[in-house]
């Protein structure tokens, strides 16, 4: 019996845990509930592969592919989020079931990867000056290409935009100063490994640009290398789900300076003025009068507003790019297509642009991997065939308002002897040039033993450019008078059109092998390059064409037939090497050479080595350094010395003596007729070389209280020598000089880029400025001196200095002028009141060109760049600010001063000299006062200051909040806008752009642009 009760009671018992733990189910099921999310990094990309762990407990998921997860908590439960890269997150679960969690990056700039020659290094292990910039900095200024994109970027980099003109707007690059005194100054660029030009690719599909500035990063390119060298690489698939991008924008462009011309009117009461003081009677008074009372017309008494006439007010432009990447353990891609337009504000003027980028990658075997790209461009350039965009532009500010553009009968004004523009832009002709692009990449990469990379590369990069032009004339009238046809040559038009075919090959065979003993890592690479290029060009044309709207040259005359061609090739053979050492991560070498051979010399002298070595030491890692640790994260200081070349020097052949066919001047009589012959034009120099550049730099690079503070300067030297000239030959030897390695100069300079970037709750800031100078000295030309006016080149003194007259203010009085102890010319009689006043420099009583002395340089120097940033709950705000803190301008020619060759004069230009306005701004005003006065040679009157502040960029946008765009599975969505040259401080004269350089009126103005875009991941 008592068993049985026993058995009994452990039932009931049991029975009585079982209905307890069926009525607590629910309660569990509420407190114990699923928490799910997205985890997503700083840019709002989902983050696959974050672990959330429950605090204290073994439970814990990982986020899938979108970067959700779901995971079992309670209220009141801790949960951590870690990933590779990222700060570890934790956070606390309340009421709500959904978390969004943001993961920051904790990867500092310390373990930056750049790209360099051949290769990648840890940007702490790095003994040369590279810098680099992300494709997304770039990508956010909106810019119409990459060159005007890099302008203010990077410190020594110097970009200059001279020109506004749709597809003629990117801007001229140099490194470290002018390389050169007659050969090329710009950098080699490469993407991908492979020579090419960054203005013609889609910035969207940028992943980085490295500079490399010294001898120690770019002598690796021998004798391509001595103006530096820019790495272009492009976006690549990566493991992950297929996401895709698109950025666009659309807006409107504006000049942002453009001289305001005056009216009739006031044209005419000027000219009197200079008429007067030119001691004749003036000429428009009565006209005036007539003006007055009776208005303009457009028969006798014109009043022409050429620039309103003929310009547009604004430019349109668009931009479209959609990306697509991703790819699995096997095969990964990037793919994207491109598309851009812009028109200016001339008439029938624009550019177009479409590409298509391919990027694979396959994971073959574990040791293999092979690749294969593809680039697809074609641009389309549409403009007036009579005159370039510059031409036009400065032909409309010079023309005075007194002359005929179109008539009451529709026909057009005879403009200036001909000349009109506005029958230029309309009825004129066109040209219209076509370039179609394809670039083809293959390559390998193999690691069959730990440490040892093989690679093979292939590219080929065709370019086919097509030109056609067809030169429509058009008859002028005056006053109901035909007056001419225009171009009086063109005889019914003439049809012109060019071909040109560029092939580009390149070969790479790379290895390397790497491996660390203990504190020890050694690393040695060597490659094999070999590359040819194939050029061809062929012009043909014809004129006469009889009918209308037939213009093909078929359609000509073919007695007019003409016909030019050129082709040449360049082979080139390269074997690099490169070795890598640091022990114990503090003391850093490395040594790079180059061994280049060109078929531009002659086999005796063809092949030039060019090797560098650097050295760096990261004194932070020193156990001395232990106490500054807490402030200073990386403390490096590194030097440099190398050697490279420049073998861009014009000629293919500059070794041979070529001969020339020249109908017309080479001339020879066979049996009573006249033949034409061949014949050298210039004699050869077989022993003419590369130009070659020594520079030596020291650097420190530091970054401070946990890398939001970070600081990189530069100072080199940089020796230039064996560069081209030409000596004079005795006119007998009848044929012009060789070129000879005969010129040397020198570039110092100096560079700093400073950073900081913090965190102030949902606040992320930041600031970047940059400041760097490099002064130039031209230090042997052999006795030679290049005086050009308005500069001259001579030993001593800076490249292309402006050399003339100190002016000393105005004669203000007869009395001055008689008082004076000499005038310029020696004769007072032709000096008047209000005429600039010349200083006797030497002393010798007399003003002559014994007195002209260095004035100043158009090279600017003191070149700045500071960026404001910031992002705030979805808003991003960002103001780039650019800048030259020192540069002289030499203002001339038609456009630049009043009247000056029969042109007009600006509102700008009004305030002239006068015995009651004695401190004006411009000279007594004289007729045509380019040739009949001494106001307007060379002086230090006319050079005006070309420093400058330019707000380069403004970007304001807007990233909706993931709970709206997740809605219609959009992954990210951000409006913005953005605006370029927005305003210009400066105190050169008005109505002239202190960037371009441009002086003289006949520029093509930089442009203000407005865009609007919108940027979508799926």
């Amino acid at each position: 019996m008592k068993a049985s009760y026993s058995s009994k009671k452990g039932v009931a018992r049991n029975l009585l845990f079982f209905l307890l733990l069926f009525f607590m189910l629910p309660s569990m099921a509420i407190a114990q509930s699923t928490v799910r999310g997205i985890v997503t990094d700083d840019n709002g990309e989902p983050l696959p592969g974050v672990a959330v762990v429950k605090d204290g407990t073994s439970l814990a998921v990982s986020t899938d592919i979108d970067g959700r997860f779901a995971i079992k908590a309670s209220e009141g439960d801790v949960l951590k989020f870690s990933y590779v890269g990222m700060e570890s997150k934790t956070v606390k679960v309340g009421k709500e079931n959904e978390l969004n969690v943001k993961l920051s990056s904790s990867l500092t700039e310390l373990d930056e990867v750049v790209v360099v020659g051949y290769g990648t290094q840890k940007k702490v292990n790095l003994t040369g000056a590279v810098q680099s910039v992300s494709g997304q900095e770039l990508i956010r200024k909106s810019t119409s290409n990459l060159s005007t994109a890099l302008q203010g970027i990077v410190p020594g980099l110097s970009a200059v935009q001279s020109s506004g003109q749709p597809g003629a707007d990117n801007a001229s690059i140099e490194i470290r100063g002018i390389g050169s005194l007659n050969s090329s100054t710009s950098p080699l660029v490469l993407i991908d490994g492979a020579e090419g030009d960054m203005n013609r690719i889609d910035m969207n599909t940028v992943e980085s640009i490295s500079i490399l500035k010294d001898a120690a990063s770019a002598s690796i390119y021998g004798s391509r290398a001595s103006n530096g060298v820019i790495l272009i690489t492009t976006k690549r698939g990566a493991e992950g789900k297929v996401k895709v991008n698109y950025n666009g924008y659309a807006g409107f462009s504006t000049p942002t300076y453009l001289p305001e011309p005056v009216s009739a009117i006031e044209y005419m009461t000027q000219m009197d003025k200079a008429y007067v003081n030119n001691g004749q009677d003036p000429v428009y008074k009565d006209i005036i009068e007539i003006y007055k009372t009776q208005g303009a017309d457009n028969y006798n008494y014109y009043d022409t507003d050429w620039k309103d006439l003929v310009l547009k007010d604004s430019g349109f432009q668009q931009s479209h790019s959609v990306s697509v990447s991703g790819g699995t353990k096997l095969l990964n891609v990037f793919a994207n297509a491109g598309y851009y337009y812009q028109n200016g504000i001339i008439p029938n003027n624009s550019f177009s642009r479409a590409t298509l980028r391919l990027n694979t990658d396959m994971q073959v075997r574990k040791w293999l991997k092979v690749g294969v790209d593809a680039h697809i461009r074609q641009a389309t350039a549409i403009r007036p065939s009579q005159d370039s965009a510059a031409g036009i532009i400065g032909s409309i500010l010079t023309m005075t308002p007194i002359t005929s553009a179109l008539n009451d009968d529709g026909t057009y004004g005879y403009g200036r002897t001909g000349y009109n523009p506005l029958a230029i832009v309309n009825d004129g002709g066109t040209r219209k040039d076509v370039a179609p692009e394809v670039t083809f990449r293959a390559f390998a990469e193999l690691t069959p033993l730990e440490g040892l990379y093989l690679k093979a590369d292939y590219t080929r990069r065709q370019v086919n450019s097509e030109g056609a032009v067809f030169i429509r004339p058009y008859d002028t009238y005056e006053g109901g008078r035909f007056m001419m046809t225009y171009p009086s040559t063109s005889n019914n038009g003439t049809r012109q059109e060019e071909r040109t075919k560029t092939v580009n090959q390149q070969f790479i065979a790379q290895a390397s092998y790497e491996k660390t003993i203990e504190r020890n890592y050694f690393k040695v690479m060597g490659v094999f390059q070999a590359e040819k290029l194939d050029y061809n060009y062929l012009l043909a044309s014809r004129q006469n064409f009889q009918y209308d709207g037939y213009e093909d040259l078929m359609h000509g005359d073919a007695t007019t037939a003409g016909n030019s061609s050129n082709r040449y090739e360049l082979a080139q053979l390269s074997y690099v090497y490169r070795v890598n050492y640091s022990y114990d991560n503090r003391y850093l070498i490395e040594l790079n050479g180059r061994y280049d051979g060109t078929s531009r010399f002659r086999p005796e002298s063809r092949w030039g080595f060019f090797p560098s070595a650097s050295a760096g030491w990261r004194i932070s890692e020193e156990s001395f350094f232990e106490p500054a640790k807490t402030v200073v994260d990386d403390m490096k200081l590194r030097v440099s010395y190398g050697t490279m070349g420049n073998q861009s020097i014009g000629s293919y052949y500059p070794y041979v003596a070529a001969v020339n066919s020249l109908s017309g001047t080479v001339n020879y009589w066979f049996d009573k007729n006249l033949t034409t012959g061949i014949a050298q034009a210039q004699l050869a120099n077989e022993l003419i070389t590369w130009e070659k550049s020594k520079q030596f730099d020291v650097g420190l690079d530091l970054t401070l209280f946990k890398s939001r503070l970070s600081l990189t300067a530069d100072y080199y030297i940089r020796n230039i020598s064996g560069m081209l000239q030409q000596f004079d030959l005795p006119d007998f030897v009848g044929m012009s000089a060789p070129w000879q390695n005969a010129g040397s100069m020198r570039n110092n300079g100096w560079e700093v880029s400073i950073g900081w970037q913090d965190k102030i709750g949902d606040l992320s800031y930041y600031v970047k400025a940059n400041l760097s100078d490099v002064k130039n000295t031209v230090t042997n030309l052999y006795g030679k001196e290049y005086d050009s006016s308005p500069t001259i080149t001579r030993e001593g003194e800076a490249l292309g200095s402006y050399y003339g007259y100190v002016a000393d203010g105005y004669f203000q009085s007869q009395e001055e002028i008689d008082m004076a102890d000499c005038v310029y010319g020696g004769n007072k009689a032709n000096i008047k009141p209000g005429y600039i006043r010349y200083v006797d420099v030497n002393h010798d009583g007399e003003i002559n060109s014994k007195d002209r002395v260095i004035l100043g340089n158009s090279t600017p120097r003191y070149e700045y760049s500071f960026t404001l940033g910031g992002q705030w709950k979805g808003i991003d705000l960002s103001l780039f600010f650019q800048g030259v803190g020192k540069r002289d301008l030499y203002y001339s020619g038609a456009g630049a001063r009043p009247l000056v060759q029969n042109s007009t004069i600006f509102k700008s230009q009004l305030d002239t000299w006068s015995p009651e306005n004695p401190d004006a701004e411009y000279p007594l005003l004289l007729v045509d006062a380019g040739s009949t006065n001494m106001n307007n040679i060379v002086s230090s009157f006319w050079i005006k200051s070309g420093a400058y502040l330019r707000l380069k960029n403004l970007t304001v946008g807007y990233t909706l909040p993931k709970k709206w765009t997740n809605r219609v599975s959009i992954d990210n969505l951000r409006l913005y806008f953005t605006a370029s040259n927005l305003f210009t401080i400066n105190s050169g004269y008005k109505g002239y752009d202190p960037e371009t350089g441009v002086t003289s009126g006949a520029m093509y103005p930089v442009m203000k642009t407005f865009n609007f875009g919108i940027n979508l991941d799926f």
